[in-house]
């Protein structure tokens, strides 16, 4: 399986009792942003958005348990800023695992070997490590110098204790695929387990071709939609975001309103005005928090979607590299 078996079954368990109670909008994956940094670094950019946290407001453990068990979804990610800053990281983190659920770890790296006493390696914690590129490349878009080496040997340290870890990278349209593939090759001598991929996305870039022989999460149909072969309906409203502010609509990329509860996000916000083609500050997005949902969901669907995607779960492995494949 591309992904553990136990989030398989869980998510498609979530997804179909949801739909047989009728439901048409409802939650896939929660993101908690605790220290608020999702919100902050769109509202002040990215750099500025250390020096914007200080003195900010931040969500207590219990305020984002509530916001977990009214959301409800099988699937927690802790992002924002650099979570393990968070004071109370290691007391939520144990509050999400003692739920059942699974829970990715955002993080860059840089304070990873320190946290890893936190709790014990299980099998529905993932460390989520965000590395764009190999050595120096990566440290010229990042601040302090030395997270590259920081995160590797946070990376081995968790893989020696047993974690499941995944990367994260972000392609931009000056990304070089071919130094993202020379990064995938070290983290699978530490034994990564998988690999998801965030925009900015350049079309000419076939990522699945040139990274194919590794346990790539991100699904044929988003993939599809990268490349500009199908068009997907963004379904931003199935991965909210919870922070000090509330619930973020329509999506944390553009926070124009707040809402109390998340009933109220999808009540209170007007879908319809956001989407390619409807909005302009939408025409190019191609997050995966609005379209891997989508895909998750089936809009905008073709006929053969669903071998796709179950022929992509069955064809991975977690770890995995396909020796021999050929190579883009």
């Amino acid at each position: 399986m591309r992904c553990p078996l136990g989030l398989v079954f869980d998510s498609a368990k979530h997804f179909m009792g949801r739909r047989l109670r009728g439901q048409r909008k409802f939650p896939l994956a929660l993101t908690l942003d605790p220290l608020g940094g999702l919100a902050n670094a769109n509202a002040a950019g990215t750099n500025g958005a250390r020096e914007a946290l200080a003195g900010r407001a931040m969500l207590s453990v219990a305020q984002c348990v509530a916001a977990m068990e009214e959301c409800d979804t099988p699937m927690v990610l802790i992002s924002g800023g650099e979570p393990l800053e968070y004071p109370e990281i290691a007391a939520l983190t144990r509050s999400i695992l003692r739920s059942g659920r699974y829970l990715f770890l955002c993080t860059n790296g840089i304070l990873l070997r320190q946290r890893l006493h936190m709790i014990p390696p299980v099998t529905n914690f993932f460390w989520n490590v965000r590395l764009d590129r190999t050595g120096n490349v990566h440290d010229g878009r990042s601040a302090p110098a030395g997270q590259f080496a920081a995160a590797m040997d946070g990376i081995k340290a968790a893989k020696n204790a047993g974690f499941l870890v995944v990367v994260t990278s972000t392609i931009r349209p000056e990304t070089d695929v071919a130094d993202l593939e020379a990064l995938y090759t070290q983290l699978h001598a530490l034994h990564v387990d998988g690999y998801t991929l965030r925009p900015h996305y350049p079309a000419e870039k076939l990522c699945r071709e040139r990274l194919g022989a590794y346990n790539l999460m991100v699904s044929p149909v988003y993939l599809e939609y990268l490349r500009g072969e199908r068009e997907l309906d963004c379904s931003a409203w199935a991965s909210p975001v919870y922070g000090p502010r509330g619930w973020s609509g329509p999506c944390y990329l553009q926070n124009t309103r707040f809402s109390e509860s998340y009933q109220g996000l999808l009540q209170e916000t007007v879908w319809e005005n956001y989407g390619r083609g409807l909005n302009p500050r939408c025409e190019n997005c191609q997050c995966p928090s609005g379209f891997e949902t989508a895909a998750m969901f089936g809009r905008n669907a073709k006929a053969g979607d669903f071998w796709k995607k179950l022929a992509w779960q069955l064809g991975g492995n977690l770890g995995e590299k396909r020796e021999g494949k050929q190579q883009a």
